[in-house]
C-alpha cells in the first residue's frame, strides 16, 4: 500500500445546543477552544503543535434527530489520558458534575470510563494498561472483564494484573 495513516486526526459531532457542548467539552473535558470560524463551528485540542483540531462541534438543524443506541454510524469517540491517577481524576469530575456514566470497565489493553455528551453521544476516556500487566490476568485483552468503579473511587486498589501507572 502506498500510504499509511498515522492516527485518528479529529472528530467533528452535530450538537442540539452549541453554547451547551461548548461548555461541556471545556469545562468536563478540558478542551481549550483553539478557534472558530466563520460558520459558528467550535475547534479544540489540547496541543496545537501536536494536532491543530482534535474535536469540533457544529450547530445540528433544528428538530435534528437524537442518537439512539441502535442507530448507523459513530458508536463512541473515546480519548487518551496519561496514567490512571487522571482517569480517577476524570471519573470524580464526571460524578461532582453529574455527567451521565454509562459504565467502568477493565478491557485488558486499558481501563475506561464510557459517558454521554449533552445530546447522548457515547464517550470514552481511557487509560492504557501495560501488556505485561494484562497478560498475567486476562486472555482476550479486547473485552470487557468487569466494572472498576471501587477502584476508580480509591474504595481498594487496582486488582493484581490490572494496574495501569
Amino acid at each position: 500500500m502506498a500510504f499509511r495513516i498515522r492516527r485518528v486526526g479529529h472528530l467533528v459531532l452535530r450538537v442540539k445546543d452549541i453554547e451547551r457542548s461548548k461548555r461541556f467539552f471545556q469545562e468536563i473535558l478540558g478542551f481549550p477552544v483553539v478557534a472558530e470560524n466563520d460558520r459558528g463551528m467550535f475547534f479544540f485540542s489540547t496541543d496545537v503543535k501536536d494536532n491543530h483540531h482534535m474535536l469540533a462541534i457544529v450547530q445540528a438543524k433544528e428538530g435534528a434527530a437524537m442518537p439512539t443506541s441502535d442507530h448507523v454510524g459513530m458508536q463512541h469517540v473515546s480519548f487518551e489520558l496519561g496514567n490512571f491517577a487522571e482517569l480517577q481524576e476524570a471519573y470524580r469530575l464526571f460524578k461532582e458534575k453529574g455527567v451521565n456514566i454509562h459504565y467502568t470497565t477493565f478491557h485488558g489493553v486499558a481501563k475506561s470510563v464510557y459517558f454521554f455528551d449533552p445530546d447522548g453521544n457515547l464517550l470514552e476516556v481511557y487509560c492504557n494498561v501495560p501488556p505485561e500487566e494484562y497478560r498475567k490476568s486476562v486472555s482476550n485483552a479486547y473485552s470487557r472483564h468487569g466494572a472498576i468503579e471501587d477502584e476508580l473511587e480509591g474504595k481498594i486498589p487496582q486488582k493484581p494484573g490490572t494496574v495501569a501507572p
